[in-house]
């Protein structure tokens, strides 16, 4: 009996060795094909935007083409449960946000997929900050007189979002909470058509990402009363924020990361953890990334697993509160 143990453990131990040696020599080609780098929104919105700009650099960091695939659709968990499913080989990444693993998994039940079970993290990118946006038509000018505006109005406004989940719609719900104004909630597939609708003036307000709006806000088809963030941004000085316009607890940072199929070995997972963190430091892209209001913040793996789970917390406190649900 003792023979046959020490023979099985002998075999596992060999068994072990030669799935390392494996890993270790597919490591050491990797990557010698094109990588997916898989988004879970349309084009033209902030997380299609960043993920261009990264994808491009990480091309020549990694020496293949990186092609960018939109998947949108519920929020993100359309993209997000491909990933769950595709091979952990590298070929697979994916741009996680605070809407897909932030908010989604506490505001959603029965998620086909675990949003930490599933996935690898690999860094965090950074984040920006949100705008309160209506159409210049709108007879305001700050948001404490959009405020008294929308509470004088004879209907429910509505506020559009890139879709259920999405830092976006939890904003809108937390001012809801802060402000007591009755806003109706009008899911989109992305911020792409959100902001066309309130450029066209179908909905009445968004609390969109800085990168997907800011092109609009400079044109003058939108006009932002304010910023989430806690001190004003580069891009839009001129634009108060929250805080400053009467909401001192009104702060929302969306951030974005890199993350993988569940089980992504790690010889792979330091290879394109390096390459991002080389991406992001260069200076044409840091610019790039910046002009959008994209603050650049990358961490290890280990950390931005740790990141992830805090933000559930707090997120799920704001979704009790509220009543949010994923309409």
């Amino acid at each position: 009996m003792k023979k046959r143990t020490l023979i099985r453990m002998a075999l596992a131990g060999v068994a072990t060795a030669m799935v390392a040696l494996g890993s270790s020599a597919h490591a050491g080609t990797y990557p010698s094909k094109p990588i997916k780098f898989v988004v879970g929104f349309p084009p033209g919105g902030s997380t299609d935007l960043v993920t261009r700009i990264v994808a491009a650099q990480m091309s020549e960091e990694l020496k293949q083409p990186i092609i960018v695939e939109n998947k949108p659709g519920a929020g993100g968990n359309i993209a997000s449960q491909f990933i769950a499913n595709a091979p952990a080989d590298g070929y697979t990444i994916y741009l996680g946000t605070l809407a897909t693993h932030g908010i989604n998994p506490v505001l959603q039940k029965n998620l086909p997929f675990d949003h930490i079970k599933d996935f690898t993290m690999i860094t965090q990118l950074g984040y920006y900050t949100n705008l309160v946006l209506v159409n210049p038509s709108t007879p305001v000018k700050t948001l404490g007189d959009w405020i008294s505006y929308a509470k004088k109005a004879q209907h429910a406004m509505n506020f559009g979002s890139p879709g259920a989940g999405t830092s976006p719609h939890l904003t809108g719900e937390y001012f809801k909470i802060l402000t007591g104004v009755n806003l109706t909630h009008v899911p989109y597939k992305g911020s792409g058509p959100a902001l066309t609708d309130l450029v066209g003036g179908q909905i009445d307000v968004m609390f969109d990402n800085l990168p997907s709006a800011l092109g609009l806000v400079k044109a003058g088809k939108l006009r932002a009363l304010a910023i989430t963030s806690r001190e004003r941004v580069a891009q839009l000085p001129d634009v108060p924020t929250a805080t400053e316009s009467g909401l001192p607890d009104m702060v929302v940072d969306a951030w974005v990361g890199v993350m993988a199929p569940a089980n992504l070995p790690r010889p792979i997972l330091d290879k394109l953890h390096n390459a991002i963190a080389k991406s992001v430091a260069n200076p044409l892209v840091r610019e790039k990334l910046e002009e959008r209001g994209v603050t650049i913040r990358t961490s290890q793996p280990e950390e931005f697993l740790a990141y992830v789970k805090s933000e559930n917390a707090k997120w799920a406190n704001v979704v009790k509160i509220s009543g949010a649900v994923a309409n």
